[in-house]
């Protein structure tokens, strides 16, 4: 239980972060991206030395309740100092702190639990985390509730403040670390553990120190392996993570020049996990043996055509809903709703079909590629999504993030193909470690 109060305040931090460069501080599209691509720029390096540090130290609960307490110091300085070049600051060191406990949690579950329990473990650790999600976003809706003001905005970080030092507490006090601890590369040995953790949205790299030797050796068995279906697993990704960035990072920004109200935003956000939290038990049986791969394929369509009926919400709003510019809350829960829907789906499936291509190979690079691309992807896709925005109007970012999530469908189709040409994954050369 320790772990809601913590998503509470990063599912509120994150909508309320945007909210609070577009209203108080009167910034526009352009300063949410850039805040955006500085926080998405901080995680690479940051997981790279928080792998070290829990290789190092072989710690778990310190690095939760730092974690927790440094959230929400961060909350309270964004609360006390509100200014842009501040924000910028701490909103990067957010990012730098951010991985810190994302390997601690999973461990602690794997050496807690026995074999048997750990899968209905993980299952436990997801709902609760969107649980908190949920109460986060719920907290943010009713208070904001009739105000939109940017010192109400700045006073929910008071809230999401209280509600991670309450985690950190809690950890502090119920949480002792375990007598015997696993090395860190257990995670990417059980599938339950591997998609909980890339459900971070967060880098993560096995390698105990960076070395430039593997940039190197990666990018020749990559060249090797260039018709296999690793690398196309890796590109389709790839082109999911930056479409995915390409609109989130100005989703936000949308909704608030289409004049909702900063507690309707908060709204919005809640479908989309409560989308997630209705499918969520649902995707672990619907993605057995093969059926991942339609499952994957099918969720990104879905992603895709979410992002098509929120393209033309945001070019033709009258001539698709018959109602005004500011009054398109409707028909925005819904599709928000079914973008976590799919979000849910390709989570578990992207994850499994990762997993069962790693085979004979070295986990720690194949992950280490993925994580690389992805933080690439979030980079790219938060800086672009800004610029596409300003320059030429949401409706041609959402419609760009549908081309590029739409262009990864005929990519999982090939590393499908070659999966099964390649009689299972027995086959291949051994990944660079």
């Amino acid at each position: 239980m320790v772990f809601i109060p913590i998503n509470a305040a990063s599912a509120g931090f994150s909508v309320i972060l945007p909210l609070l460069i577009l209203i108080t501080l009167r910034g526009n599209i352009l300063e949410v991206a850039l805040a955006q691509t500085l926080y998405n720029s901080a995680l690479i390096p940051a997981a790279m030395v928080w792998g070290f540090v829990a290789d190092r130290f072989q710690t778990r609960a310190p690095l939760l309740v730092l974690n927790y307490a440094a959230f929400g110091v961060v909350f309270l300085l964004l609360g006390s100092y509100p200014s842009f070049g501040a924000l910028l600051v701490i909103y990067t060191v957010y990012g730098f702190v951010a991985p810190s406990s994302a390997a601690a949690s999973n461990l602690l579950i794997l050496e807690r639990f026995p074999a048997g329990s750990r899968a209905s473990a993980f299952a436990s650790f997801s709902e609760l985390s969107v649980v908190g999600n949920i109460l986060g976003l719920l907290a943010g809706f009713f208070w904001l509730l009739g105000h939109g003001s940017g010192g109400t905005v700045v006073s929910f970080l008071y809230v999401t403040a209280a509600l991670a030092f309450l985690s950190a507490v809690g950890v502090a006090v119920f949480i002792r670390d375990p007598v015997h601890r696993l090395p860190r590369e257990t995670i990417v040995r059980i599938p339950e553990s591997l998609a909980v953790r890339l459900r971070h949205n967060i880098p993560f790299f096995l390698f105990r120190r960076p070395r430039v030797s593997w940039v190197r050796r990666s990018a020749q068995w990559l060249r090797r392996e260039a018709t296999h279906e690793v690398p196309l697993i890796l590109l389709a990704g790839f082109l999911f993570s930056t479409a995915t960035n390409l609109f989130n990072t100005s989703y936000i920004p949308y909704l608030q020049e289409a004049r909702l109200t900063a507690a309707s935003i908060f709204l919005v956000n809640l479908a989309n996990n409560v989308g997630q939290a209705i499918v969520l038990p649902l995707t672990a049986g619907a993605c057995q043996g093969n059926r991942m791969e339609r499952v994957v394929v099918r969720a990104t369509w879905t992603r895709t055509a979410g992002y098509v009926a929120v393209a033309g919400l945001a070019v033709f709003p009258i001539l698709i809903t018959g109602l005004a510019r500011g009054d398109v809350l409707g028909t925005n829960l819904v599709a928000y709703g079914v973008l976590g829907v799919g979000a849910a789906f390709y989570g578990t499936a992207s994850s499994l079909l990762l997993f069962r291509s790693l085979g004979r190979r070295n986990p720690g690079s194949l992950l280490g590629a993925n994580s690389a691309l992805g933080g690439l992807a979030a980079v790219l896709g938060a800086a672009a999504s800004g610029v596409l925005s300003f320059r030429f109007g949401y409706g041609m970012t959402f419609g760009t993030s549908a081309t590029v999530m739409a262009v990864s469908v005929p990519v999982w189709y090939l590393a499908i193909r070659s999966f099964r040409e390649r009689g299972n994954g027995e086959a291949g050369h051994s990944a660079p470690s």
